[in-house]
């Protein structure tokens, strides 16, 4: 019988209710718990979820039956989060980004270490079924040696965004939608070619909004793989990725619903059969599963840090206008 996991719910708008119903399709684990700063708030997730609502944040993680928490909360808040959690011995699944700043990330990777905690980062979207299917052709040399990347995320929240929506924030959303959005196909495509050498970072900045409109990434790789992406909140609803190999391209679409595959010397492109998956589901569970020992997370904190580290050269590529170095900004 799988040992039961109680999770504590930090964080109860949109993404919030996301994680807790995904909860439910995890076999032995439970949302016990839940803080916000606003009672109504705190009163209508625990009567949806049937879980307690803890009084204030210090009163959740002195619970007993809480062993982990769920951070779906603002940027700017993550890292004290981890910091409190691991502090009171909780393991820790952050959404992402880990942070929005290097220092800001080790601090918070250095206090789970040092606590002995797990720390999980939520980078989904590696985990959708296109995704796992174009590892796994790399891994087997379907598409042989890959030669670039092109990846678009957009979504329209620009337009129907609250006034006081800490999105709002540049120091939050630097990069606009880059920070948010965009930084779930900078995991992707490092998971596909490795790691990063250096970045180079293009924007349209806010005509009529406090965040850059638009921006553009050109990332290569230590492979010597190149890689392009396009992010923004002001254009309709897009989430594909192409992989460019000697041997086939897969291009996955529909938010990593659908694939197809090319191969080189054919103008037709055809459909990979997928087996439907629950990204976040499967990552929870995998939360879990760290919690009772049975694993380590796919994407921890130092893999979340590194993605930190390539959105920090990005805002100082777009700033200056150069190409940035990754290892000029990893800790």
């Amino acid at each position: 019988m799988t040992a039961r996991v109680g999770l504590g719910s930090i964080g109860l708008g949109w993404w919030g209710k996301e994680l807790a119903t995904a909860i439910g399709s995890v076999e032995g684990a439970e949302i016990v718990s839940c803080f916000a700063r606003r009672e109504e708030g705190r009163r209508d997730f625990a009567e949806k979820f049937g879980c307690r609502s803890a009084e204030s944040l210090d009163d959740l993680l002195a619970d007993p039956e809480v062993d982990g928490v769920l951070v779906a909360t603002s940027h700017e808040s993550h890292r004290e989060l981890v910091e409190r959690a691991a502090a009171a011995g909780k393991a820790i699944f952050v959404d992402k980004p880990l942070t929005t700043t290097v220092s800001e990330g080790l601090a918070a990777v250095e206090a789970a270490e040092a606590a002995g905690v797990v720390l999980q980062v939520g980078h989904q979207r590696r985990r959708t079924a296109a995704n796992r299917r174009i590892h796994q052709l790399i891994e087997e040399g379907r598409l042989g040696d890959i030669e670039g990347m092109e990846g678009r995320h957009t979504i329209p929240n620009g337009f129907s965004m609250a006034a006081d929506a800490w999105r709002w924030d540049k120091d939050q959303s630097p990069l606009g939608s880059m920070t948010s959005l965009g930084i779930h196909k900078i995991d992707s495509m490092r998971y596909h070619a490795g790691p990063v050498r250096a970045v180079s970072c293009m924007t349209r900045p806010g005509r009529n909004h406090p965040i850059d409109e638009s921006t553009v990434l050109i990332l290569e790789f230590e492979s010597g793989a190149l890689g392009t992406l396009f992010t923004s909140f002001f254009v309709p609803l897009v989430s594909e990725l192409s992989i460019y190999g000697q041997a086939a391209a897969a291009f996955a679409s529909a938010d990593g619903k659908q694939l197809h595959l090319q191969e080189t010397g054919s103008m037709a492109r055809t459909e990979i059969a997928l087996d439907p998956v629950d990204p976040v589901a499967d990552q929870l569970a995998e939360f879990a599963a760290a919690i009772r020992g049975d694993t380590t997370p796919e994407v921890g904190g130092r893999e979340g840090l590194e993605i930190v580290s390539i959105l920090e050269a990005a805002v100082e590529s777009a700033a200056t206008g150069r190409a940035v170095d990754i290892a000029d900004h990893r800790p």
